[in-house]
């Protein structure tokens, strides 16, 4: 669910204007870079696959920042890995009434590393057969933009895209701000969140949501490049607070990847400073956390 929240003394005509500029930029981002409207950027880039395409700064910058954030994560991020993605069957959004939308079709084609993405001033290139997927870094990419861009009179700001969150300055009573950790048995506890050091992101991903079954075989969404299958892996849902809205994105997938027993010293290899992870081992549920944290049963890592 997306959410804006703005805290600040103005008169309320500036954030009222203010409020129409973000949701106009959310509207726009959506509308240019999904991967399940066929007139997006990113779709024409993806059926011109082989072709050098002409696109916006705006796309080279977003193609630029999955690209880095490719090679600063070893690779556990790679946004080619779309055919993975649609052959595992998660192949139509999932926002209702849009369920049977018309879609491009990528499931018979190859996964490409991330040094086969050509970017150059004003085009772009993907080698013939592959596809981008920027779902994983959009929501973040997206946060921290429209985090940068709010001016000196917003005091306080909570800006929820859907599992993505930036956030800074201080609540509505002027107290640090509590992000409730989402709950992996549905079984949400205020007792649960994040006492966030702010500004900062946080972002939260898992197998809990998008999953399904196709021919008789169990799939959920998260990708690991390395198998192009989906992750073999004990985290059920990881909740990660960064500087960066944007790493908070891209590492709580990645932390879901690798599994609870490497993903905690590779969320603080990278400037993690907070996490949970909630876990599910031998039918048993379990949640390691580190950081900032307030949690029911947790082993402290």
């Amino acid at each position: 669910m997306t959410g804006l929240s703005l805290i600040s003394d103005a008169p309320a005509t500036a954030i009222e204007h203010l409020y129409r500029e973000l949701w106009k930029a959310i509207f726009v981002f959506e509308r240019r870079y999904s991967r399940f409207l066929p007139d997006s950027e990113l779709s024409t880039l993806n059926r011109n696959a082989g072709m050098k395409q002409y696109i916006s700064s705006d796309f080279r910058d977003l193609l630029v920042t999955a690209r880095d954030m490719a090679f600063q994560t070893d690779g556990m991020y790679n946004p080619f890995v779309l055919p993975a993605v649609q052959a595992t069957g998660y192949r139509h959004s999932r926002v209702p009434g849009r369920e049977n939308d018309v879609i491009d079709d990528h499931a018979n084609k190859t996964v490409a590393s991330i040094d086969r993405l050509e970017i150059g001033d004003n085009w772009a290139r993907i080698p013939y057969g592959t596809a981008l997927d920027l779902g994983g870094i959009g929501k973040g990419y997206l946060a921290e933009r429209l985090r940068d861009r709010l001016p000196d009179l917003v005091t306080g700001y909570w800006l929820s895209l859907g599992g993505d969150i930036a956030v800074g300055g201080n609540d509505t009573n002027g107290q640090p701000w509590k992000v409730m950790i989402e709950s992996a048995d549905n079984q949400i506890d205020e007792r649960d969140n994040f006492i966030v050091a702010t500004p900062c992101g946080v972002a939260t991903s898992g197998t809990t949501v998008h999953r399904g079954t196709t021919a008789g075989r169990n799939w959920h969404h998260i990708i690991d490049p390395r198998t192009r299958k989906p992750a073999k892996t004990d985290v059920l849902l990881a909740s990660v607070q960064h500087a960066s809205p944007l790493m908070a994105d891209v590492l709580a997938s990645c932390a879901v990847i690798l599994g609870s027993k490497h993903a905690v010293t590779y969320l603080k290899l990278h400037g993690v400073k907070a996490a949970v992870l909630q876990c599910k081992t031998n039918n048993q549920t379990h949640t390691i956390s580190f950081g900032h944290t307030l949690t029911r049963d947790v082993v402290h890592a």
